[in-house]
């Protein structure tokens, strides 16, 4: 699925309905570390397509990135529908994002 970049809160619960995997990437225009991410981001939606990449713009979203505690950028957030697994701050390579969400998705697989 292509990057979806993200409207309204409406939008979210949406997604969260229709796919069981999201990674939110709160991020700016004006941010550097940010914009090095888009790359990785799209080569990770391409090769992960049961992960949703929704980007979030914290100009536009202060209300979002409030309530999941985003205090830098960029930030991403991993959700299982409507629930919080995990989030990191920073810019990272294909490698570690990949090995980050398999990391967190593995935990759940064991719990179920």
């Amino acid at each position: 699925m292509p990057i979806v970049n993200l409207n309204t809160f409406d939008e979210l619960g949406d997604l969260a309905n229709r796919h069981e995997w999201l990674l939110l990437d709160f991020w700016a225009p004006w941010c550097a570390p940010c914009k090095v991410m888009n790359p990785v981001l799209e080569q990770f939606s391409q090769l992960n397509p049961e992960t949703v990449v929704v980007k979030v713009d914290v100009d536009q979203k202060h209300d979002l990135a409030a309530k999941f505690g985003v205090r830098a950028i960029p930030t991403l957030v991993l959700l299982r529908r409507d629930q919080f697994m995990g989030q990191e701050a920073g810019s990272k390579s294909l490698k570690d994002l990949t090995d980050w969400i398999e990391g967190l998705k593995e935990k759940v697989s064991q719990l179920a």
